[in-house]
C-alpha cells in the first residue's frame, strides 16, 4: 500500500510580487504540482481566486479546504489535493490553530495571523484508512507554533483507526521545539537533512531554511523522499520549493 505525499506553499496571490506575481506563474505552479506525480498535495496560502484557478485546471481531483476567515471562502486555504485513483475523500474539515479551534477567524496564543488546519479523511479502494494534515504555522508566535503541534497531534490521535501523515509550511526548521513536540509524540521526519532548504523568497536557493514539512505516523515507510527544485519553463512556481515523499504501509 503506497502513498505519494507533497507540501507546496504556492504563495498567495495579493502579494506585490512584482514578475513573480500569480498572474505571471500560476501556469508554472500548476505545472510543478502535476510534476510532483503526488496522490496528495497539501497546499498552503491559497486565497479564492488561486483556488478558483486551481479548481479548473485540477477539474477531475477532489479539492477540500474551507477559507480562515469565516470558514466557507474568506482569506487563505489549507486545501488538501487528491487526484483520481484508489483514494478518495470521506469528509474534510478546516479547524482553527487557536484555543477556540471551531471558531472561524480565530487567532491562538501570540500569533500574529488566523491559522488553520484541514483535515481530509481519505478511504482506499481495498478499505485502508489514511488521514491528511495539512496546515500552516504562525511566522511570528513562538507559543502558537508549540500549541499547534500540540493541537494536531491530539486531533490525530483522536482517530487512530487512520494512518496519519501531517504536512505543511510549520515556519520552523528542524530542530525546533514545535517539531521537538511532534517527533517527542511519535512522528517521523519523512525527509532526510540533505534534501536542502524550501525557502527562497523567489531567489531560487536551494539551501536555505527548510520550513516545509512532511511528518508521517510509525505505520508509514518512507520509500523516497525529496524537495522538488522543478522550474517549468525557467520560471519559479513560488516563494517556497515543494516537498514530496513515497510512503507505504
Amino acid at each position: 500500500m503506497k502513498l505519494r505525499v507533497a507540501t507546496f506553499n504556492i504563495r498567495n496571490s495579493s502579494a506585490a510580487d512584482g514578475n513573480n506575481s500569480w498572474v505571471l506563474r500560476r501556469e508554472a505552479a500548476a505545472a510543478a504540482i502535476e510534476a510532483l506525480a503526488a496522490d496528495v498535495v497539501g497546499l498552503q496560502e491559497v486565497l479564492p481566486d488561486q483556488l478558483e484557478y486551481l479548481r479548473e485546471r485540477f477539474a477531475e481531483y477532489e479539492i477540500v479546504g474551507a477559507g480562515r476567515d469565516d470558514g466557507a471562502h474568506a482569506g487563505e486555504h489549507s486545501v488538501v489535493m487528491v487526484r483520481p485513483g484508489d483514494w478518495q475523500v470521506e469528509s474534510a474539515e478546516t479547524r482553527w490553530l487557536s484555543a477556540e479551534p471551531t471558531v472561524p477567524g480565530s487567532v491562538g496564543w501570540d500569533a500574529d495571523l488566523t491559522r488553520i488546519a484541514t483535515l481530509a479523511r481519505l478511504k482506499h479502494a481495498d478499505g485502508t484508512l489514511a488521514g491528511i494534515a495539512n496546515t500552516h504555522y504562525d511566522h511570528m508566535g513562538e507559543v502558537a507554533r508549540v500549541e499547534s503541534s500540540k493541537l494536531l497531534d491530539r486531533w490525530t490521535a483522536a482517530e487512530p483507526d487512520r494512518h496519519w501523515v501531517l504536512v505543511g509550511d510549520l515556519n520552523v526548521e528542524p530542530g525546533s521545539a514545535p517539531l521537538q513536540v511532534l517527533l517527542d509524540a511519535g512522528w517521523l521526519d519523512a525527509v532526510p537533512a540533505s534534501a536542502g532548504g524550501t525557502f527562497h523568497d523567489f531567489g531560487g536557493a536551494t539551501d536555505h531554511e527548510r520550513i516545509d514539512h512532511i511528518l508521517i505516523g510509525k505505520s508509514w515507510r518512507v520509500v523516497d523522499a525529496e524537495v522538488s527544485h522543478y522550474r517549468p519553463d525557467g520560471r519559479l512556481p513560488s516563494d517556497h520549493w515543494p516537498v514530496v515523499a513515497t510512503l507505504e504501509l
